[in-house]
């Protein structure tokens, strides 16, 4: 790998505020935990998830009524 290569890194973003998270996860676990948020709050009820997907439910539950879309940047 160069080493001025950039890597891409998925977030979320909140349309409504403006404002953004970029848990460290793929797009497809980002895209996979905003369409089973009910099922992942479920299950963190009887286990310890993993920071990103915490991180990622608390950026959700804070914009739950708002347009809340998956996004990427280079780093």
């Amino acid at each position: 790998m160069r080493s001025n290569a950039r890597m891409q890194q998925y977030g979320y973003q909140c349309e409504d505020c403006e404002t953004s998270i970029f848990p460290t996860a793929p797009r497809s676990e980002l895209s996979w935990l905003k369409d089973r948020q009910h099922v992942v709050k479920e299950v963190a009820k009887h286990t310890t998830l993993d920071s990103w997907i915490l991180e990622g439910l608390g950026f959700l539950d804070e914009h739950s009524d708002h347009s809340v879309i998956l996004v990427s940047r280079r780093r």
